[in-house]
């Protein structure tokens, strides 16, 4: 009996130190996995300042980028506009006519016995005026007036808008002794081409001389090649 006893006990005793020992198994158990669900959302949280972080740096990077492209594309726009600008203020010379012309006819003082003519662009673009004008002096002119061949300029005379060119016009001799003078109220006008053997390139037009009355000689006569100033105009 005493053997049964003792063997019963020690069975009690087990049963008691393995139902401890899952009672323990059971806290750690229930400890350790609230443990485990703290620490991912640490994690998280850590991973989440860690994202943050790199996203900032990212837009920051991104924002500097991107002003300085706005910054290239306002330098680019400036100079297209200066560009515009300049080709658009360069016309290409055409050659005048008698249509984009204003002529006018006035008797100097001095030196005695010329007139100057004018020939002033009205037209839209800027023209070259070639050689000399082409003048009928009256209705009984058999030719062109003679021109004076020294007067030639170096360079063919370029108009801009509303500029003028001068040819200057010997009337007569000094003495005014010739058998074709004649008193005239306008001078035929065309103009030349560009080479040397061009004749008057179309219709000329009738210019009025001052006052109405104009003495001249046909055989005595010269004009000047056309310039672009009055002094050199009338030095001959």
């Amino acid at each position: 009996m005493a053997l049964a006893s003792s063997a019963v006990l020690a069975l009690a005793l087990t049963a008691c130190g393995e139902s401890d020992a899952e009672s323990k198994s059971v806290e750690t158990a229930t400890t350790e996995p609230t443990d485990a669900t703290v620490t991912p959302t640490a994690a998280a949280t850590a991973v989440s300042a860690s994202a943050s972080a790199p996203a900032t740096g990212q837009a920051t990077k991104g924002a500097g980028s991107q002003g300085s492209g706005n910054g290239g594309g306002s330098g680019a726009g400036a100079g297209k506009t200066s560009s515009a600008g300049t080709g658009s203020g360069s016309a290409k010379p055409v050659d005048c006519t008698t249509g984009s012309l204003k002529f006018a006819i006035k008797e100097v003082k001095s030196p005695i016995n010329h007139a100057l003519i004018t020939a002033t662009n009205t037209g839209s673009k800027p023209c070259r005026i070639y050689r000399y004008p082409a003048l009928r002096l009256s209705e009984n002119s058999q030719s062109e007036t003679a021109r004076l061949g020294p007067s030639q300029p170096q360079s063919v005379v370029t108009l801009d808008r509303g500029a003028t060119a001068y040819a200057g016009l010997i009337t007569a001799s000094v003495d005014r002794n010739s058998q074709t003078k004649v008193t005239t109220s306008s001078i035929g006008l065309s103009l030349h081409g560009p080479d040397a053997g061009d004749s008057s390139t179309e219709n000329g037009v009738d210019v009025p001389v001052p006052g109405g009355s104009l003495y001249v000689e046909d055989d005595n006569a010269q004009v000047t090649f056309w310039q672009d100033n009055v002094s050199d105009a009338l030095a001959w």
